[in-house]
């Protein structure tokens, strides 16, 4: 039985590393342009994308623009236990989409601006023919949802000095599935799965400001609050045995928080000539900010052993980066990035749903503009040194020891709409 609770406590505690490794995740930008300057953006952006990744930008943009992002996401990412057995995830393909519209009040000099899109998220599957104790220590699916919806007005304050502020109006959806070998409390019982599924809203906020401090210079800075997600919804377990069917319920209430963490950017941008210009960002995240998961599931808590949750020790993270474009003419231009990003969880919580390790994003673009049309694409590599884990003391008997390796493809593609 403790065993057992003991894999159950963990495979929850996995909801907070999903949370958690996001952001370092979601530091890849959803529009091809932002891609395509991937470590020097901050400065830079002058696509609609900019109403969430650095608001006071939208002044640049002279006439209402819609953009329109999506994307092709291919991982291979592969867990070799130690012992031999090797463990693929089942789903490699991601599809994240975007939108975001600018609305010039007083061009150049008021804007509001409006973003829909998924900056955190998940989707891990694993095989369900996983053998041995990982059967029971890892769920074979878990799936993280979110819709972040991003209004933002930006002032220009003085001739060289713009200032925006926006909310992060957040909504969360959490899938997480797993088996659970009831054969441990009661021998002889079949085994049975555990699902979780829970949703709920969260509201931060985020400002900035960019400085031309001399001529072809400019300088931004951009913080963002933490979001707080309250998750509410159902806990169920099925092949409950008999002898045990007074303690435990199909079905009861789940409930649960966690935190989206906060961030401070800075961004440098220089045009060296009329047509190349260059930037150098540098992020900081908080993801500190959620160091425990309370896990509350109505009358099936006993299930716990006592426990309400679990502690992790994540540490805060930098970016760094620079990016760059030349404009070949009036419609076509060139974009090529490099990112680096620290790796926030330390080996005594680490799980094979979120396989962080430090990260490079190399990127390369093209983007054509028009009178009223613009198309971008960008084509990036993501990055992750292979990571061998060794004592992984949060996982029962050190089931996630092994080796990880991890690597994205990704292509975006934009369409821009002028008005």
């Amino acid at each position: 039985m403790k065993a057992q609770v003991s894999y159950f406590i963990f495979a929850l505690g996995l909801v907070s590393a999903a949370v958690q490794a996001s952001e370092t995740f979601s530091v890849v930008p959803d529009s091809a342009q932002g891609l395509g300057i991937v470590g020097g953006r901050y400065a830079n952006l002058n696509d609609a994308s900019a109403v969430r990744v650095a608001p006071a930008n939208i002044l640049k943009i002279e006439k209402s623009e819609l953009l329109i992002n999506t994307a092709l996401w291919h991982g291979d990412i592969y867990f070799t236990q130690n012992g031999g057995q090797g463990v693929p995830m089942n789903r490699p393909w991601v599809f994240p989409a975007s939108m975001y519209f600018v609305q010039p009040v007083i061009p150049g000099r008021l804007s509001f601006g409006l973003g829909v899109s998924t900056p955190y998220g998940m989707a891990a599957s694993y095989p369900k023919g996983m053998g041995g104790a990982l059967r029971y220590a890892l769920p074979y699916e878990a799936t993280l949802l979110t819709v972040d919806i991003t209004p933002a007005v930006a002032v220009k304050i003085t001739d060289d000095l713009s200032f925006a502020v926006g909310l992060d109006i957040l909504y969360a959806d959490l899938t997480l599935k797993q088996f659970y070998s009831w054969n441990n409390i009661i021998p002889g019982s079949p085994e049975g799965d555990i699902k979780i599924r829970g949703q709920g809203w969260g509201m931060g906020a985020y400002a900035g400001i960019n400085w031309t401090f001399a001529k072809r210079h400019r300088f931004a800075v951009i913080g963002r609050l933490p979001v707080k997600v309250n998750l509410s919804g159902d806990f169920k377990a099925s092949n409950i045995p008999p002898a045990l069917a007074g303690t435990f319920s199909q079905s009861s209430s789940f409930q649960s928080d966690t935190t989206f963490p906060g961030s401070i950017s800075v961004g440098y941008g220089f045009d060296v000539t009329d047509r190349f210009t260059v930037g150098f960002d540098f992020k900081w995240a908080q993801n500190s900010s959620h160091d425990d998961l309370p896990i509350l599931i109505g009358n099936n808590q006993p299930l716990l052993g006592g426990s309400t949750g679990t502690v992790f020790g994540w540490r805060n993270s930098i970016d760094l980066g620079t990016g760059m474009s030349y404009q070949l003419n009036e419609n076509w231009a060139l974009r090529g990035g490099y990112l680096f990003s620290e790796n926030s969880q330390p080996q005594n919580s680490y799980t094979p749903l979120v396989p962080g390790n430090d990260r490079h994003v190399f990127s390369l673009g093209v983007g054509w503009r028009g009178k009223t049309r613009g198309v971008d694409l960008t084509y990036a590599y993501v990055y992750y040194p292979t990571r061998v884990i060794s004592g992984a003391a949060s996982t029962p008997a050190n089931q996630y020891d092994g080796s990880y390796t991890h690597q994205w493809h990704v292509l975006s593609l934009s369409v821009t709409q002028r008005f």
